[in-house]
Protein backbone atom coordinates (compact mmCIF):
# COMPACT_ATOMS: atom_id res chain seq x y z
CA UNK A 1 0.00 0.00 0.00
CA UNK A 2 1.65 3.90 -1.12
CA UNK A 3 0.79 5.99 1.68
CA UNK A 4 -0.17 9.00 0.75
CA UNK A 5 1.09 12.79 1.37
CA UNK A 6 -0.68 15.70 2.26
CA UNK A 7 -2.53 17.24 -0.82
CA UNK A 8 -4.41 20.14 -1.24
CA UNK A 9 -7.49 17.54 -0.70
CA UNK A 10 -6.48 16.92 2.50
CA UNK A 11 -8.88 17.45 5.19
CA UNK A 12 -7.92 17.54 9.37
CA UNK A 13 -10.77 16.33 11.56
CA UNK A 14 -10.50 17.58 14.84
CA UNK A 15 -12.97 16.41 17.74
CA UNK A 16 -14.45 18.76 19.43
CA UNK A 17 -13.60 16.69 22.93
CA UNK A 18 -9.92 17.77 21.67
CA UNK A 19 -10.19 21.26 21.11
CA UNK A 20 -12.15 21.41 24.52
CA UNK A 21 -9.56 19.60 26.54
CA UNK A 22 -6.62 21.60 24.93
CA UNK A 23 -8.14 24.78 25.65
CA UNK A 24 -8.83 23.76 29.45
CA UNK A 25 -5.07 22.40 29.39
CA UNK A 26 -4.28 26.01 27.56
CA UNK A 27 -6.22 27.63 30.18
CA UNK A 28 -4.74 26.16 33.25
CA UNK A 29 -1.01 26.87 31.90
CA UNK A 30 -1.56 30.64 31.67
CA UNK A 31 -3.70 30.74 35.15
CA UNK A 32 -0.65 28.63 36.38
CA UNK A 33 1.87 31.46 34.98
CA UNK A 34 0.32 34.32 36.02
CA UNK A 35 -0.25 32.54 39.90
CA UNK A 36 3.63 32.09 40.04
CA UNK A 37 4.16 35.66 38.90
CA UNK A 38 1.78 36.72 41.35
CA UNK A 39 3.83 34.55 44.03
CA UNK A 40 7.05 35.59 42.72
CA UNK A 41 5.60 39.65 43.06
CA UNK A 42 4.42 38.49 46.89
CA UNK A 43 8.03 37.11 47.73
CA UNK A 44 9.59 39.81 46.30
CA UNK A 45 7.59 42.61 48.14
CA UNK A 46 8.07 40.72 51.60
CA UNK A 47 11.79 40.54 50.88
CA UNK A 48 11.94 44.08 50.51
CA UNK A 49 10.35 44.53 53.74
CA UNK A 50 12.67 42.14 55.79
CA UNK A 51 14.96 43.92 54.33
CA UNK A 52 13.78 47.28 55.67
CA UNK A 53 13.16 45.71 58.65
CA UNK A 54 17.22 44.44 59.29
CA UNK A 55 18.38 47.73 57.96
CA UNK A 56 16.72 49.41 61.01
CA UNK A 57 17.41 46.59 63.44
CA UNK A 58 21.33 47.14 62.63
CA UNK A 59 20.84 51.14 62.62
CA UNK A 60 19.57 50.10 66.69
CA UNK A 61 22.55 47.51 67.30
CA UNK A 62 24.63 49.92 66.08
CA UNK A 63 23.45 52.42 68.45
CA UNK A 64 22.81 50.27 71.30
CA UNK A 65 26.71 49.24 71.10
CA UNK A 66 27.71 52.78 70.79
CA UNK A 67 26.24 53.56 74.13
CA UNK A 68 27.56 50.41 75.93
CA UNK A 69 31.02 51.37 74.73
CA UNK A 70 30.23 55.00 75.79
CA UNK A 71 29.04 53.05 79.60
CA UNK A 72 32.31 51.03 79.78
CA UNK A 73 34.54 53.70 78.73
CA UNK A 74 32.46 55.46 81.82
CA UNK A 75 32.91 52.39 83.84
CA UNK A 76 36.72 52.00 83.20
CA UNK A 77 37.24 55.90 83.89
CA UNK A 78 35.82 55.60 87.62
CA UNK A 79 37.81 52.51 88.19
CA UNK A 80 41.00 54.20 87.37
CA UNK A 81 39.94 57.16 89.74
CA UNK A 82 38.79 53.87 92.10
CA UNK A 83 41.95 52.24 91.52
CA UNK A 84 44.60 55.65 92.13
CA UNK A 85 42.59 56.44 95.05
CA UNK A 86 43.07 53.22 97.06
CA UNK A 87 46.95 53.17 95.84
CA UNK A 88 47.14 56.85 97.30
CA UNK A 89 45.70 55.26 100.69
CA UNK A 90 47.83 52.83 100.89
CA UNK A 91 51.06 55.39 100.19
CA UNK A 92 51.65 53.39 97.09
CA UNK A 93 51.44 56.35 94.59
CA UNK A 94 51.52 60.04 95.37
CA UNK A 95 49.52 62.60 94.05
Amino acid sequence: MMSKGLSSDSQVHISIAFLIKAMIGISMMIAAYYNIQMRFASLDRSLGDIHDEVVVLQQKVAAIEEQHLEELEHRSDELEQENKTLMQRLGLKRK
